[in-house]
């Protein structure tokens, strides 16, 4: 299953739950938690080419970088919960070791209590800080933890968690330069195997996907900052000011200098 990189989710650092109705996307991941709690109608949700048709009452959880897929085929309305996994450390560090038995919780005595803690945490958009978000979270991930289960990483799943570490490396080193060999040699193998790999997995290559967190970099610093073009280009990490307008322009379909025009007229 080919995915891509998904800035929006990506985007957010602080809780985010809402709810949304008739959910569509392609294949895609980010360095979230997402949890979904089915609300009414039916959604087809894939997680690590693992499907299931959410019903209500149902709750689905995709971890950091697990690539998921929501299909709706007639009506659905579900409430989707997005938790930066640094604000949940101890269950990130615990999910390193082991994962779920199943990306699936069906409706039970305990849907009831994620669904009254799910709709407390729509009281907490764009919050990192409040110990009682952080106790509904736990108090979540501790229901799915008992109901679905978990199992340690087993070999097939050696490449997943390769995966998955590398692009925590990535998304911790994209400023850097960085090189085929410089990650060959960090993680220790070839090359000619990564390359494969991040095709295998992700269906782009390695140099688009660091290009898509430069950008998003960029982005922000156009948003926040009045720093020029150029020095944004160099600051996010881009060897010229050619290949930042066309890595910007292929992920926001917009060059940086109109994305420029549009914050300013906003302001």
């Amino acid at each position: 299953m080919n995915a891509t990189f998904e800035l929006s989710r990506d985007y957010y650092k602080d809780i985010f739950c809402v709810v949304s109705e008739y959910s569509r996307c392609d294949p895609h991941f980010h360095s979230n938690i997402e949890i979904v709690y089915m609300l009414e109608g039916e959604m087809e949700v894939t997680i690590n080419n693992h499907t299931a048709v959410l019903r209500p009452g149902w709750v689905s959880i995709a971890n950091s970088y697990d690539i998921h897929t929501y299909k709706t085929p007639h009506y659905s309305k579900a409430r989707i919960l997005i938790v930066p996994t640094d604000i949940v450390k101890s269950f990130n560090n615990l999910t390193k070791t082991v994962n779920f038995a199943s990306p699936f919780m069906e409706n039970c005595e305990c849907s009831r209590d994620i669904d009254s803690a799910t709709l407390r945490l729509t009281e907490f958009n764009n919050t990192r800080n409040s110990l009682v978000a952080k106790g509904l979270i736990y108090f979540v991930l501790g229901i799915l933890i008992e109901k679905i289960g978990l199992k340690n990483r087993d070999e097939g799943s050696q490449s997943d968690t390769l995966m998955k570490n590398i692009l925590i490396y990535l998304e911790n080193n994209y400023l850097n330069r960085l090189t085929r060999e410089d990650l060959a040699k960090h993680f220790g193998y070839s090359q000619n195997y990564l390359s494969r790999l991040f095709n295998s997995k992700l269906g782009c290559g390695m140099n688009q996907y660091i290009n898509v967190l430069r950008a998003r970099h960029a982005a922000s610093l156009i948003h926040d900052t009045n720093l020029s073009l150029t020095e944004i280009a160099y600051q996010s990490g881009f060897g010229s000011c050619r290949t930042f307008t066309r890595a910007f322009k292929e992920f926001y379909n917009i060059t940086p200098s109109e994305y420029k025009g549009l914050i300013k007229n906003q302001t």
